[in-house]
């Protein structure tokens, strides 16, 4: 019986941490997603100032490691410094998936940046950092959709895990 009891204790457990896994998946989009949005907003001060290429630019927010999206922009740098052969659709189409492999951004945030990406250095300042502006406020749309997330769906998840858990503990004993 007391096998029985230690069994059920670690189900209930281990539920509750899948579960709570799954609410920190949705906490650490939603606070990648504020990251990039502050990523944007130093991309667009240093495009402001007219005295970065953009592979300095990348370089730049690649140093800043406390953001999820550094490893990416340092690729980006390094292939723009050292393969002058390849294009900048080129060189992102390559590293693009380091931001679904090593991020919590799902695809919208992801084709969010690949477009803006894209755009960048093909115009005038002014014209790329309207384009920086419309990405930044599609992104602070995104937020409040991954604030619901973490609201709805998040806290849904916690609590059925564990409540599931419980449930089958219950039928096992």
């Amino acid at each position: 019986m007391q096998i029985k009891i230690i069994i059920v204790g670690i189900l209930v457990a281990c539920s509750y941490l899948i579960g709570e896994y799954i609410y920190k998946a949705y906490t650490n989009r939603h606070k990648q997603v504020n990251d990039l949005i502050r990523i944007l907003e130093i991309v667009r001060m240093d495009l402001s100032f007219g005295m970065y290429t953009l592979e300095e630019i990348f370089k730049r927010v690649g140093d800043k490691t406390e953001y999820c999206t550094s490893n990416f922009f340092k690729k980006i740098e390094d292939e723009l410094h050292n393969n002058q052969a390849k294009v900048l659709g080129e060189i992102l189409n390559d590293n693009i998936e380091i931001l679904t492999k090593e991020t919590y951004l799902q695809n919208k945030e992801v084709d969010e940046l690949r477009k803006l990406i894209l755009t960048l250095g093909k115009s005038d300042i002014e014209s790329q950092a309207r384009m920086i502006d419309l990405s930044i406020e599609n992104l602070k749309k995104l937020t409040s959709e991954t604030q619901d997330d973490i609201n709805k769906k998040g806290r849904v998840y916690k609590k059925l895990s564990t409540v599931i858990g419980l449930v089958i503990g219950i039928i096992l004993i």
